[in-house]
Protein backbone atom coordinates (compact mmCIF):
# COMPACT_ATOMS: atom_id res chain seq x y z
CA UNK A 1 0.00 0.00 0.00
CA UNK A 2 1.39 3.67 -0.82
CA UNK A 3 1.78 5.42 1.83
CA UNK A 4 -0.98 7.94 2.21
CA UNK A 5 0.63 10.62 4.65
CA UNK A 6 4.16 12.41 5.89
CA UNK A 7 4.90 12.60 9.53
CA UNK A 8 7.62 14.72 10.93
CA UNK A 9 9.71 13.50 13.82
CA UNK A 10 11.43 16.66 15.27
CA UNK A 11 14.34 16.26 17.70
CA UNK A 12 13.22 15.08 21.17
CA UNK A 13 14.89 13.54 23.99
CA UNK A 14 16.76 10.02 24.37
CA UNK A 15 13.32 7.64 23.44
CA UNK A 16 13.37 9.67 19.75
CA UNK A 17 14.54 6.47 18.06
CA UNK A 18 11.70 4.82 20.14
CA UNK A 19 9.39 6.82 18.65
CA UNK A 20 10.28 5.69 15.09
CA UNK A 21 10.77 1.94 15.83
CA UNK A 22 7.02 2.10 17.39
CA UNK A 23 5.77 3.44 14.57
CA UNK A 24 7.65 1.75 11.66
CA UNK A 25 7.49 -1.96 13.53
CA UNK A 26 3.20 -0.93 13.62
CA UNK A 27 0.31 -1.52 11.71
CA UNK A 28 0.52 2.04 10.40
CA UNK A 29 4.16 1.53 8.79
CA UNK A 30 1.97 1.20 5.61
CA UNK A 31 0.15 4.11 5.89
CA UNK A 32 3.31 6.59 6.64
CA UNK A 33 6.48 8.03 5.27
CA UNK A 34 8.21 9.26 8.32
CA UNK A 35 10.99 11.84 8.42
CA UNK A 36 12.81 12.74 11.38
CA UNK A 37 14.95 15.20 12.18
CA UNK A 38 18.23 16.04 14.90
CA UNK A 39 20.86 18.41 15.64
CA UNK A 40 23.20 15.73 15.89
CA UNK A 41 24.14 12.71 13.31
CA UNK A 42 21.92 10.48 14.96
CA UNK A 43 22.94 6.97 12.46
CA UNK A 44 20.55 4.90 15.00
CA UNK A 45 17.18 7.27 13.98
CA UNK A 46 18.54 7.28 10.53
CA UNK A 47 18.11 3.69 10.75
CA UNK A 48 14.29 3.29 11.32
CA UNK A 49 13.47 6.83 9.59
CA UNK A 50 12.59 6.82 5.94
CA UNK A 51 14.48 10.39 5.51
CA UNK A 52 16.73 11.62 8.48
CA UNK A 53 18.33 15.43 8.07
CA UNK A 54 19.95 17.66 10.46
CA UNK A 55 18.05 20.49 12.20
CA UNK A 56 19.18 23.92 13.53
CA UNK A 57 19.30 23.79 17.67
CA UNK A 58 15.42 22.94 18.67
CA UNK A 59 15.27 27.35 19.86
CA UNK A 60 16.48 28.23 16.30
CA UNK A 61 14.58 25.46 14.57
CA UNK A 62 10.77 26.82 14.73
CA UNK A 63 11.17 28.50 11.02
CA UNK A 64 13.50 25.98 9.55
CA UNK A 65 10.90 23.07 10.45
CA UNK A 66 7.97 25.40 8.73
CA UNK A 67 9.81 25.38 5.76
CA UNK A 68 10.84 21.79 5.50
CA UNK A 69 7.53 20.71 6.53
CA UNK A 70 6.22 22.59 3.81
CA UNK A 71 8.41 21.82 0.80
CA UNK A 72 7.87 18.45 1.61
CA UNK A 73 4.53 18.40 1.87
CA UNK A 74 4.18 17.21 5.58
CA UNK A 75 0.75 16.23 6.93
CA UNK A 76 1.58 16.54 10.89
CA UNK A 77 4.81 17.61 12.79
CA UNK A 78 5.60 16.14 16.40
CA UNK A 79 7.94 17.91 18.46
CA UNK A 80 8.99 15.95 21.29
CA UNK A 81 11.63 18.26 23.13
CA UNK A 82 10.78 22.27 23.98
CA UNK A 83 7.80 22.35 21.89
CA UNK A 84 7.12 25.75 23.20
CA UNK A 85 9.65 27.32 20.81
CA UNK A 86 7.64 25.69 17.86
CA UNK A 87 4.35 26.83 19.27
CA UNK A 88 5.17 30.54 18.18
CA UNK A 89 4.36 29.09 14.83
CA UNK A 90 0.74 26.86 15.09
CA UNK A 91 -0.91 29.95 12.84
CA UNK A 92 1.11 29.50 10.21
CA UNK A 93 1.38 25.66 10.18
CA UNK A 94 -2.39 25.16 10.20
CA UNK A 95 -2.15 27.63 7.51
CA UNK A 96 -0.74 25.03 5.45
CA UNK A 97 -2.58 22.53 6.33
CA UNK A 98 0.38 20.78 8.77
CA UNK A 99 -0.67 19.50 12.12
CA UNK A 100 1.32 20.41 15.00
CA UNK A 101 1.81 18.54 17.95
CA UNK A 102 4.26 20.60 20.78
CA UNK A 103 2.55 19.10 24.19
CA UNK A 104 -0.36 21.80 24.37
CA UNK A 105 -2.09 23.98 22.43
CA UNK A 106 -0.91 27.52 23.08
CA UNK A 107 1.96 29.37 24.39
CA UNK A 108 0.27 30.33 27.61
CA UNK A 109 -0.47 27.06 28.48
CA UNK A 110 3.43 25.93 27.71
CA UNK A 111 4.49 28.83 29.88
CA UNK A 112 1.47 27.60 32.83
CA UNK A 113 2.88 23.85 32.62
CA UNK A 114 6.48 24.95 32.52
CA UNK A 115 6.14 27.41 35.06
CA UNK A 116 6.39 24.92 38.41
CA UNK A 117 5.43 27.80 40.89
CA UNK A 118 2.32 29.36 38.62
CA UNK A 119 1.37 25.44 37.50
CA UNK A 120 0.96 24.41 41.34
CA UNK A 121 -1.06 27.46 41.89
CA UNK A 122 -3.50 26.41 39.34
CA UNK A 123 -3.68 22.70 40.57
CA UNK A 124 -4.77 24.64 44.18
CA UNK A 125 -7.12 26.43 42.43
CA UNK A 126 -8.52 23.74 40.48
CA UNK A 127 -8.58 22.11 44.17
CA UNK A 128 -6.40 19.72 42.56
CA UNK A 129 -3.65 17.67 45.29
CA UNK A 130 -0.79 20.11 44.63
CA UNK A 131 2.64 20.21 46.90
CA UNK A 132 2.69 23.63 48.73
CA UNK A 133 5.89 25.44 47.66
CA UNK A 134 7.29 29.01 48.48
CA UNK A 135 8.96 31.03 45.44
CA UNK A 136 12.35 32.19 46.48
CA UNK A 137 14.76 34.33 44.00
CA UNK A 138 17.41 35.61 46.43
CA UNK A 139 19.64 34.12 49.12
CA UNK A 140 16.96 35.82 51.86
CA UNK A 141 14.10 34.88 50.26
CA UNK A 142 15.90 31.32 50.45
CA UNK A 143 16.98 31.54 53.60
CA UNK A 144 13.60 32.61 55.25
CA UNK A 145 11.33 30.07 53.39
CA UNK A 146 13.86 27.21 54.69
CA UNK A 147 13.20 28.78 58.00
CA UNK A 148 9.88 28.25 57.50
CA UNK A 149 9.41 25.02 56.04
CA UNK A 150 11.37 23.03 58.49
CA UNK A 151 9.14 24.48 61.21
CA UNK A 152 6.15 23.06 59.21
CA UNK A 153 7.30 19.90 57.33
CA UNK A 154 9.87 16.91 58.78
CA UNK A 155 11.76 16.67 55.62
CA UNK A 156 11.97 19.73 52.64
CA UNK A 157 13.50 19.98 49.32
CA UNK A 158 14.36 23.04 46.52
CA UNK A 159 13.31 22.72 42.74
CA UNK A 160 14.12 24.95 40.50
CA UNK A 161 10.93 26.79 38.60
CA UNK A 162 12.33 25.87 35.44
CA UNK A 163 13.80 23.14 33.98
CA UNK A 164 13.63 18.85 33.28
CA UNK A 165 12.40 16.88 35.78
CA UNK A 166 14.73 16.22 38.49
CA UNK A 167 17.39 19.08 37.32
CA UNK A 168 18.82 20.70 40.39
CA UNK A 169 16.72 19.12 42.60
CA UNK A 170 17.44 18.10 45.83
CA UNK A 171 16.81 17.46 49.46
CA UNK A 172 17.93 19.56 52.40
CA UNK A 173 19.16 18.12 55.24
CA UNK A 174 20.81 20.22 58.29
CA UNK A 175 23.51 18.09 59.51
CA UNK A 176 24.49 15.82 56.27
CA UNK A 177 28.07 15.79 55.31
CA UNK A 178 29.01 18.30 52.49
CA UNK A 179 30.46 15.70 50.61
CA UNK A 180 26.82 13.55 50.19
CA UNK A 181 26.22 16.02 47.32
CA UNK A 182 28.88 14.07 45.39
CA UNK A 183 28.03 10.34 46.41
CA UNK A 184 24.61 11.44 46.30
CA UNK A 185 23.22 13.92 44.03
CA UNK A 186 19.62 14.63 45.50
CA UNK A 187 21.20 15.10 49.06
CA UNK A 188 22.75 18.57 49.92
CA UNK A 189 23.71 19.81 53.34
CA UNK A 190 21.02 22.84 53.89
CA UNK A 191 23.70 25.45 54.82
CA UNK A 192 26.35 24.22 52.00
CA UNK A 193 23.15 24.93 49.80
CA UNK A 194 22.53 28.58 50.86
CA UNK A 195 26.36 28.74 50.41
CA UNK A 196 26.70 28.00 46.88
CA UNK A 197 23.09 29.82 46.02
CA UNK A 198 24.62 32.65 47.11
CA UNK A 199 27.27 32.46 44.81
CA UNK A 200 25.45 32.68 41.77
CA UNK A 201 25.73 35.95 40.13
CA UNK A 202 22.40 36.39 38.71
CA UNK A 203 19.68 34.18 41.00
CA UNK A 204 18.13 31.02 39.95
CA UNK A 205 14.25 30.88 40.61
CA UNK A 206 13.50 28.20 43.35
CA UNK A 207 10.99 26.62 44.69
CA UNK A 208 11.20 25.27 48.45
CA UNK A 209 8.71 22.24 49.51
CA UNK A 210 7.92 19.49 51.48
CA UNK A 211 9.79 16.71 50.68
CA UNK A 212 7.06 13.42 50.28
CA UNK A 213 9.00 10.29 50.89
CA UNK A 214 6.31 7.93 49.14
CA UNK A 215 6.49 5.79 45.88
CA UNK A 216 6.57 8.24 42.51
CA UNK A 217 5.10 7.31 39.42
CA UNK A 218 5.31 8.49 35.97
CA UNK A 219 1.92 8.61 33.56
CA UNK A 220 2.88 8.17 29.95
CA UNK A 221 -0.39 9.95 27.99
CA UNK A 222 -1.68 9.68 24.27
CA UNK A 223 -4.23 12.79 24.08
CA UNK A 224 -5.60 14.95 21.72
CA UNK A 225 -6.70 18.38 22.40
CA UNK A 226 -7.55 17.74 26.30
CA UNK A 227 -8.69 14.58 26.04
CA UNK A 228 -7.00 11.35 26.97
CA UNK A 229 -6.62 8.65 24.50
CA UNK A 230 -4.51 6.40 26.36
CA UNK A 231 -2.14 6.60 29.28
CA UNK A 232 0.25 3.94 31.12
CA UNK A 233 1.21 4.17 34.62
CA UNK A 234 5.20 3.43 35.39
CA UNK A 235 6.36 2.62 38.83
CA UNK A 236 10.20 2.72 38.78
CA UNK A 237 12.36 0.41 41.07
CA UNK A 238 15.96 -0.35 40.82
CA UNK A 239 16.22 -2.69 38.29
CA UNK A 240 12.90 -2.91 36.61
CA UNK A 241 9.87 -1.22 36.16
CA UNK A 242 5.90 -1.98 36.82
CA UNK A 243 3.50 -0.90 34.20
CA UNK A 244 -0.41 -0.36 34.88
CA UNK A 245 -3.38 -0.12 32.59
CA UNK A 246 -5.20 1.04 35.82
CA UNK A 247 -3.78 3.02 38.34
CA UNK A 248 -5.55 5.79 41.34
CA UNK A 249 -3.29 8.63 39.27
CA UNK A 250 -5.34 8.18 36.12
CA UNK A 251 -8.08 10.19 37.24
CA UNK A 252 -6.11 13.05 38.41
CA UNK A 253 -4.37 12.86 35.16
CA UNK A 254 -7.65 13.68 33.37
CA UNK A 255 -8.07 16.13 35.54
CA UNK A 256 -4.96 17.79 34.48
CA UNK A 257 -4.54 16.95 30.65
CA UNK A 258 -8.28 18.57 30.24
CA UNK A 259 -7.55 21.87 31.96
CA UNK A 260 -4.36 22.46 30.23
CA UNK A 261 -5.42 21.20 26.89
CA UNK A 262 -2.65 18.63 26.54
CA UNK A 263 -2.06 17.62 23.55
CA UNK A 264 0.40 14.92 22.24
CA UNK A 265 2.94 12.54 24.26
CA UNK A 266 3.29 13.82 27.72
CA UNK A 267 4.59 12.79 31.05
CA UNK A 268 2.54 13.32 34.78
CA UNK A 269 4.93 13.00 37.29
CA UNK A 270 3.17 11.97 40.82
CA UNK A 271 4.28 10.98 44.45
CA UNK A 272 2.77 9.85 47.37
CA UNK A 273 3.13 11.25 51.03
CA UNK A 274 3.61 9.41 54.25
CA UNK A 275 0.05 8.13 54.15
CA UNK A 276 -0.11 6.81 50.55
CA UNK A 277 -2.00 10.26 49.34
CA UNK A 278 -1.04 10.79 45.73
CA UNK A 279 0.26 14.57 45.09
CA UNK A 280 1.25 16.47 41.35
CA UNK A 281 4.88 16.98 40.96
CA UNK A 282 4.41 18.47 37.33
CA UNK A 283 3.46 17.91 33.72
CA UNK A 284 5.91 17.59 30.89
CA UNK A 285 4.62 18.19 27.35
CA UNK A 286 6.70 15.84 25.78
CA UNK A 287 7.11 11.93 26.01
CA UNK A 288 9.51 10.56 29.02
CA UNK A 289 12.55 8.92 28.11
CA UNK A 290 11.02 5.50 29.72
CA UNK A 291 7.16 5.99 27.67
CA UNK A 292 8.63 2.91 25.01
CA UNK A 293 8.54 0.51 28.36
CA UNK A 294 4.59 1.03 28.13
CA UNK A 295 4.39 -0.78 24.96
CA UNK A 296 4.57 -4.31 26.83
CA UNK A 297 1.39 -3.69 27.76
CA UNK A 298 0.15 -3.78 24.32
CA UNK A 299 -0.86 -0.35 24.13
CA UNK A 300 0.84 1.59 21.54
CA UNK A 301 0.84 5.27 22.54
CA UNK A 302 2.58 6.80 19.99
CA UNK A 303 0.47 4.83 17.39
CA UNK A 304 -2.73 6.03 19.51
CA UNK A 305 -2.03 9.79 19.02
CA UNK A 306 -1.06 9.43 15.22
CA UNK A 307 -3.82 7.70 14.58
CA UNK A 308 -6.59 9.54 16.24
CA UNK A 309 -4.02 12.53 14.86
CA UNK A 310 -4.58 11.07 10.79
CA UNK A 311 -7.98 9.49 11.51
CA UNK A 312 -6.49 6.14 10.89
CA UNK A 313 -7.67 2.39 12.20
CA UNK A 314 -6.23 0.94 14.93
CA UNK A 315 -5.06 -2.80 15.62
CA UNK A 316 -7.77 -4.36 17.42
CA UNK A 317 -6.01 -8.14 17.56
CA UNK A 318 -3.24 -6.70 19.76
CA UNK A 319 -3.31 -8.29 23.35
CA UNK A 320 -3.42 -6.36 26.14
CA UNK A 321 -1.85 -6.75 29.45
CA UNK A 322 -3.22 -4.62 33.17
CA UNK A 323 0.19 -5.27 34.83
CA UNK A 324 3.94 -5.91 33.36
CA UNK A 325 7.09 -6.11 34.47
CA UNK A 326 9.96 -4.43 32.41
CA UNK A 327 13.51 -4.92 32.68
CA UNK A 328 15.50 -2.53 30.64
CA UNK A 329 18.51 -3.35 28.70
CA UNK A 330 20.97 -1.19 26.81
CA UNK A 331 21.74 -1.99 23.32
CA UNK A 332 25.53 -0.99 21.49
CA UNK A 333 25.62 -0.17 17.61
CA UNK A 334 28.74 0.43 15.79
CA UNK A 335 29.69 3.57 14.17
CA UNK A 336 31.26 3.72 10.91
CA UNK A 337 33.55 6.61 10.60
Amino acid sequence: MKPQYKIWIAESYSCQKDILQLLKNSHLSTSLTVFCSHRYVRPELELYADVFTQQPKVDESAQWLLEQCISNKIDLLFCGKHGHFIEQYRAEFEKNNIQLITGTLSVEQHQQINNKYQFSQICESLDLPFIPATLVNSVESLQNAIIDAQKQFENICAKPVYGVYGFGFVRLINDVSYFKNFTSPTICNTQQFLEAYAQLDVATEYLIMPYLNGQECSVDIACNAGKILAQVTRIKYDFYQECFLEHPCHTICADLVQHFQCDGLINIQLKQDQNGKWHILEINPRPAGGFAYTQHTGVNLVVELIADKLNLSLDKEIAILSHVKVLPITQSMKLDF
